[in-house]
């Protein structure tokens, strides 16, 4: 009974840890997301790229996820590998320094952050000041939970269970140095495995020696979990992260056969404890840096770029996905529909990539392409209308007449939102090219702010489209009014510097106007299919959306 008793409380408390470094990821992610991707791809120098991985690691709690948002953004070369890499080290740092932190003894600071965390959360309706809420919450369950595993581990040193593993995994380094990276790459989560292989050696439920084996193995699990994650990615968005693997797996590795032959040589870093340890193990990998592009050239060419076959692959998307046959049933008739909606998102987000490109980077649009897609969307909408009026709706249930409907819905907004890109924002974009006219340099920041964080809630919004989750629905909604909220203060900031007579604000003052207005509602049409899911769950009010209680 007390065993079935100690696994039921640690696996609350390793969930509990879970769940809240994940809240504060999330969290981190929704205030600041667009701004992710301009920092880390307008960095060249890997010691400035190690730097900026160092921060955002300790903003997201966790090196994984900033390994997997310098994959995305390693896609179409806008991130090399070279730089990933040195993003990548300096994250794992940042990461060994955010367990640094959260291993000291804060139960006193839980509360505090527990109770300003839910005011903020529960009080306010401003979307940041939310966010803010959630992240101060989940820091303070990171310190409950580590109680709690430190509550459930400290009886353990009477027993005779742990110390029976404790001396199995003494007597076999390479078992201890696989366990820790399996535990590692199971939770998904390196800062959570050291946190609590920390908490196990400072209850005495662990030895020193086993300890610094399990970490150096969770080095090497934590850097595989992005490397699962991102699996199914371009091969040049996997460099980064293949070679962070390599180095990592292959210096841990080292180091723990050394550790084992000889403590004497490793004493002085083990001295540090076990977080100390990690910290260290981490700093030493930064003397990669100087050679992250020789290392990115190898792994280049050992894993080279597979040849692009745009041709083909843009022939496969314009085919149509509606099937005829399937009009003889509703179900197959809904699940054709679906198909070739995602395949309209797909066109539509080639549409805003290119185009709000040019206000995020400045690249150039390819304006008969985009014309040309354009078309292909308009006439997949066509035929979606048409398919519609031929699906058996009488047989159908009274569910799935309402899906068939949103579908056919979202797939207008998508016609409506390919006219706004083509008509109305490359319209601009080629009227600045025609008469060389510039946005001013706070104009176009803030044209850029809105453009990153349309791209942002557009790929929210087709994730939706496949999960049908009301709560990324929710949160989806509340981004639609928070990109409203950006544009209206871009409109008041470009007022006051007409006011001032900034020469380029009054040179482009329609254009820019125009541009808000029309990234407010291409940003609507992009995710009304959020709509749907709210209603069909009751979360919305005739005028607004329902508040937490």
């Amino acid at each position: 009974m007390a065993l079935i008793d100690f696994l039921i409380s640690i696996f609350g408390a390793t969930m509990l840890l879970l769940f809240a470094v994940r809240l504060v990821q999330n969290s981190i992610e929704r205030i600041k997301g667009p701004e992710f991707r301009r920092l880390l791809t307008q960095t060249r120098s890997p010691y400035r790229a190690s730097i900026a991985g160092f921060f955002l690691a300790i903003l997201l709690q966790s090196s994984a996820a900033v390994a997997v948002l310098t994959s995305g953004f390693s896609i179409g070369g806008a991130l090399s590998a070279a730089t990933g890499l040195a993003i990548i080290l300096g994250a794992d740092l940042g990461s060994a320094f955010v367990v640094q932190m959260l291993s000291l003894d804060l139960h006193w600071l839980a509360p505090i952050l527990l109770g300003v965390g839910g005011w903020l959360y529960l009080k306010f309706n401003t979307r940041n000041i939310r966010q803010f809420g959630r992240i101060l919450l989940g820091i303070a369950l990171i310190i409950v939970a580590l109680g709690m595993l430190r509550a459930t581990i400290e009886p353990l040193q009477s027993s005779e269970l742990l110390p029976a593993i404790e001396a199995f995994l003494a007597a076999d380094p390479v078992l201890a140095f696989f366990v820790g990276a399996v535990l590692a790459f199971i939770m998904h989560s390196s800062v959570a495995s050291i946190l609590m292989f920390g908490v196990a050696v400072s209850a005495g439920a662990l030895s020193l020696e086993v300890g610094v084996v399990l970490v150096l193995g969770a080095n090497l699990g934590g850097a595989l979990v992005p490397m699962w994650i991102t699996r199914s990615m371009p091969v040049e968005a996997r460099h980064a992260v293949y070679l962070n693997v390599l180095l990592r797996g292959v210096t841990a590795a080292l180091f723990a056969t050394l550790y084992a032959k000889s403590l004497l040589w490793f004493l002085p870093i083990a001295q540090l404890g076990i977080i100390g340890t990690h910290l260290g193990f981490n700093l030493l990998l930064l003397l990669y840096l100087p050679f992250v592009s020789l290392f990115a050239n190898l792994m280049i060419k050992l894993l080279p770029e597979k040849p692009q076959a745009d041709s083909t692959e843009r022939s496969m998307l314009e085919r149509s996905l509606l099937d005829e046959q399937a009009l003889k049933s509703p179900s197959l008739s809904l699940i054709s529909l679906r198909r070739e909606v995602v395949r309209i998102t797909q066109l539509n987000e080639q549409l805003c990539r290119e185009v709000l490109g040019w206000f995020i980077s400045g690249s150039q649009p390819n304006a008969t392409l985009l014309r040309h897609d354009s078309q292909l969307v308009h006439n997949a909408g066509q035929a979606v209308r048409q398919f519609v009026t031929r699906i058996p709706s009488k047989q159908m249930s009274k569910t799935d007449f309402k899906r068939m409907r949103d579908l056919a819905d979202y797939a207008l907004s998508l016609e409506a939102a390919a006219d706004i890109l083509v008509q109305r924002l490359l319209g601009v974009i080629e009227t600045c090219q025609k008469e060389k006219l510039n946005f001013s340099e706070s104009g176009a920041k803030e044209l850029q702010s809105v453009a990153e964080q349309l791209l942002q809630n557009m790929t929210k919004s087709y994730d939706l489209l496949v999960n049908e989750d009301t709560e990324s629905a929710r949160e989806l909604f509340r981004d639609k009014d928070e990109l409203g909220a950006l544009v209206g203060r871009s409109r008041k900031r470009h007022l006051m510097r007409l006011k001032d007579g900034l020469e380029t604000s009054v040179a482009t003052s329609e254009l820019h106007l125009e541009c808000l207005s029309a990234l407010k509602e291409l940003n609507a049409q992009t995710v009304s299919n959020a709509y749907p899911i709210l209603k069909r769950e009751g979360q919305l009010l005739q005028s607004r959306l329902i508040l937490e209680g």
